[in-house]
């Protein structure tokens, strides 16, 4: 199979080794377009007919996940992509599941080798499916376990043991069936990190849904969550319809 290939890549450096990689494994192959960004990698997408892709992570002015997007949305057919990336092999992973080869950087001729040696074999690309596991890896995401510093030692935590945080005094705790311990985190970082799990009753706290027993909201007034282990925490005007909705409270 002769390759006709297409690069995007935003550093000079790295389009210029792997082309010369992709020479001297597979002579005869012809690189027909390189782009820096999103936007020209759509156009030689557009008006060329490549059998094969490389495709960095990250690059202006989207990324990966822009320019297939973008694809999808002009009804584009894709050829098999050969993705490029630093991402570590557990995020790698999940892209094998979309049907994509990989390579990661830096880059190594016998993994390149392998890559290339899979091409003609591969499936039809499910554009659908990579985009959600992209979307997947651009969000964050927090640990199972956390550290905390209590009486001179380091404790390890596991946030499905946490019921609530809280904000005192400027300090932040994190309340576990263990005690409460000071967290050096934010609350503001902390809410899209923990979301759907934990919900924000009041601009100073994070509650576990799963750790709520019962919502008090007299009529006109801020209302009260009540916790399994006995906590109460206020629950402000302005965020009780959003707390009715996420603990289904009709």
């Amino acid at each position: 199979m002769n390759l006709r290939y297409v690069l995007v890549e935003d550093e000079p450096p790295a389009r210029e080794l792997l082309n010369q990689m992709v020479q001297r494994l597979r002579p005869g192959s012809r690189c027909i377009g390189e782009a820096a960004d999103g936007l020209q990698g759509l156009e030689l997408l557009r008006v060329l007919a490549p059998n094969l892709l490389f495709l960095d992570i990250e690059f202006p002015p989207e990324g990966a996940f822009g320019l297939l997007r973008r694809t999808r949305e002009a009804g584009l057919q894709l050829p098999p992509i050969v993705f490029v990336t630093a991402y570590d092999r557990y995020a790698v992973e999940a892209f094998r599941w979309s049907a994509c080869d990989y390579l990661l950087k830096p880059l190594e001729p016998a993994q390149l080798q392998e890559a290339l040696d899979r091409v003609p074999r591969q499936p039809a690309l499910d554009v659908a499916g990579l985009l959600a596991t992209l979307q997947a890896l651009r969000e964050p995401r927090l640990p199972e376990r956390f550290t905390v510093q209590a009486k001179g030692r380091w404790r390890v935590l596991a946030w499905k043991d946490v019921s609530h945080l809280r904000t005192e005094n400027r300090l932040l705790f994190v309340h576990t069936g263990e005690g409460r311990f000071v967290l050096d985190r934010h609350l503001d970082e902390l809410e899209p990190l923990l979301a759907p799990e934990f919900i924000r009753p009041h601009r100073s706290a994070l509650v576990a849904l799963r750790a709520v027993t019962e919502l008090e909201a007299p009529p006109g007034e801020p209302g009260e969550l009540r916790l399994r282990d006995g906590s109460r925490i206020p629950v402000s005007r302005e965020r009780l319809a959003e707390v009715k909705r996420k603990l289904g409270v009709g």
